[in-house]
């Protein structure tokens, strides 16, 4: 994939003309970015003062969540969907309100280095006032998608981060939100940028969708004919009687209105009377025809005729009219061309509503996180946090401190006052453990203790703690047959298993072209360009990485095909393994990526002290740097 124009001289060329000659750079780096950085300074910020991201008190948290509330429901499956698609490249996911706090996060934060996971969490201030300019203070500010790479951060302490961010608007044109995609290294994708529009604009959709109106439509530049396809993202409702309830930001500008409050009726903006114009609407799903009262011409498709923005969903067949005493339906649940997965994705959300433990089982590759993630948008629990471990990825020992926490003076090298472990942290949310299989058997009593009395007990500590948390857990593996191996509890699996969702493998699927439909669009390919028989050969591939594979084989697609003209089949690669692995290597490969993250682990649990890291991992401080420096090479 292209990444993003990064270039750090150029940039600190633009530094030093701005802050040590006292020079605008023009032309060096975005006039966005300037702004900001002179608004930092007017506030009597230098660049050198130390960045600190405070933590707040869970009851602030809490108050914060809730005044954001229909906001969160709204963005919580779209920012699992970004998640989903940028995670696996390193890419941590964050949402914050128009003020710069942070309301959710999602994607590879577990792996990134410690400023990243103290800046990532709920509550924390990542206002321009509290840590200079950001991705996200920018957008905001500017209202509009903007980039802000490396040393264009104000603060020397953040300039370790590479983000791009894209702000979000409510249904009267108000910004509310942003939406950041980040890492904590250079080399970020250049898709970042309309990714997290994109996402930006689905929450904006949703957010549309929940007003109490009488229809919601898009309108577009139209001939009036019934074939109209639209994407402009201008919306409007209208009530019973033809008041404008809300026309969003791309409404006001196509239609020309002006911000703020707005007291229109339909028949003040349109030839068409609002009755007639109704009866038309549910007479053609695919749009009639406006006309300003100025002559231009429009074409009003209905929202739902659409779904709700998802590739794949499948047009509504009736235009909805909503009363204003109903309640509009959730739009959480992701949308399904197979009617097995739909049906037992909502039994699976009823087994969750009922408080069943969930396994998710399933071949690697087939979305178990993905799911468990869904799922957790789509319940009663999606305003809290969604807290995700990998048991098989730490030794056993880390995997206890990582799981239940710990109390100061618990081991050599424990954090002064302790840590709270991944069970409290999902307090009040989901905790998911992907390959539960993996996990040792001491650490599968201590889980079963906690399933039983729903309280946790630190390491080094002997007062429970209570907890509330739904549990997912998920396996490629077969656990009755690690229970007559002598490897699982089996009153642990009997616990595990409230209920049980198998994920089938993409060969077995019946919805292979609404889920290609839906990669191509999360990586910026249109589906059109896809043939019959392509499809077909596509379908008939054997897809052993399952999603996953067919992900990277899309998003490979997409950014080496000849612009302008269909797919081919050699577009897509040839992933399918034609000859024995290589056990050595793939063994070299497991054994570096475990000690990776086990590295990773110390370090966060001993604060940074490498000193301490290296006895707790048991080898030499200069051992230590030595791996440390490796792995800067390797990256």
């Amino acid at each position: 994939m292209p990444h993003a124009q990064y270039h750090p001289q150029t940039i600190w060329s633009a530094r030093k003309a701005f802050f040590e000659q006292g020079v605008a750079p023009v032309g060096l780096v975005n006039e966005a970015v300037v702004r900001s950085w002179r608004r930092c300074s007017d506030s009597g910020h230098a660049v050198g003062e130390p960045v600190a991201f405070e933590a707040v008190e869970r009851a602030h948290v809490s108050r914060l969540l809730q005044s954001h509330h229909e906001l969160l429901e709204a963005a919580q499956p779209e920012l699992a969907d970004l998640a989903a698609s940028v995670g696996d490249a390193g890419y941590a996911v964050l949402l914050t309100d128009q003020s710069g706090s942070v309301l959710s996060v999602d994607g590879a934060i577990a792996q990134r280095s410690v400023p990243l996971r103290l800046a990532f969490r709920p509550g924390v201030d990542l206002s321009e006032a509290a840590i200079g300019t950001t991705a996200m203070s920018v957008a905001v500010q500017e209202l509009q998608p903007v980039r802000v790479l490396g040393a264009e951060h104000f603060f020397i302490d953040t300039q370790m981060f590479h983000c791009s961010a894209a702000p979000v608007f409510d249904a009267h044109g108000n910004v509310i939100a942003a939406v950041d995609v980040s890492r904590d290294m250079p080399g970020m994708v250049d898709s970042t940028l309309w990714l997290a529009a994109r996402c930006a604009q689905r929450i904006e959709r949703r957010l549309f969708r929940t007003l109490r109106a009488s229809v919601h439509v898009e309108i577009d530049a139209g001939s009036g004919s019934c074939s109209g396809a639209a994407g402009s993202g201008a919306w409007l409702a209208f009530g019973d009687s033809g008041e404008l309830i809300a026309a969003n930001r791309a409404a006001r500008s196509l239609i020309g209105l002006p911000s703020g409050g707005l007291e229109l009726h339909f028949d003040q903006l349109f030839v068409e009377r609002f009755g007639s114009w109704m009866s038309a609407l549910r007479r053609c799903e695919t749009g009639v025809p406006l006309r300003l009262q100025d002559g231009v011409r429009l074409l009003a498709i209905p929202l739902d005729a659409r779904g709700a923005g998802r590739a794949g969903a499948p047009p509504a067949r009736t235009v909805s009219v909503a009363k204003p005493s109903s309640v509009t339906r959730s739009t959480s649940v992701p949308e399904f061309g197979d009617v097995r997965l739909m049906r037992e994705f909502e039994r699976a959300l009823r087994a969750v509503a009922a408080g069943l433990p969930l396994l998710v089982s399933g071949e690697t590759g087939t979305g178990k996180e993905v799911t468990a993630r869904a799922l957790h948008a789509a319940g009663a629990r999606s305003g809290g946090p969604f807290v995700a471990l990998n048991c098989a990825a730490l030794p056993g020992e880390l995997l206890a401190s990582e799981l239940f926490g710990y109390v100061e003076g618990a081991f050599t090298g424990a954090r002064r006052g302790g840590a709270a472990g991944k069970i409290e942290a999902a307090n009040g949310g989901t905790l998911f453990l992907d390959e539960i299989g993996d996990m040792p058997l001491p650490l599968q009593v201590s889980l079963l203790r906690v399933l039983d009395g729903k309280e946790v007990v630190r390491l080094g500590c002997h007062s429970p703690r209570p907890v509330d948390v739904s549990l997912v857990c998920a396996t490629h593996r077969d656990l009755a047959a690690l229970v007559q191996q002598g490897q699982f509890r089996e009153d642990l699996m009997y616990r595990l298993c409230g209920h049980t969702l198998h994920l089938l493998p993409l060969r077995e699927r019946r919805d292979f072209d609404t889920v290609l439909n839906a990669l191509l669009e999360r990586f910026g390919g249109d589906p059109s360009r896809i043939d019959g028989a392509l499809r077909t050969a596509l379908r008939e591939r054997p897809w052993r990485g399952n999603l996953r594979q067919l992900a990277n084989a899309v998003q490979r697609a997409v950014a080496l095909a000849d612009p302008g003209s269909g797919f081919t089949l050699d577009d897509f690669g040839d992933f399918e393994t034609k000859t024995a692995p290589d056990v050595s290597r793939s063994d070299a490969g497991l054994m570096y990526a475990v000690a990776v993250q086990a590295i990773d682990a110390a370090l966060q649990r001993c604060g940074g002290n490498v000193t301490q890291a290296a006895q707790l991992l048991g080898m030499g401080r200069a051992t230590l740097y030595r791996k440390l420096k490796q792995r800067s090479v390797n990256l």
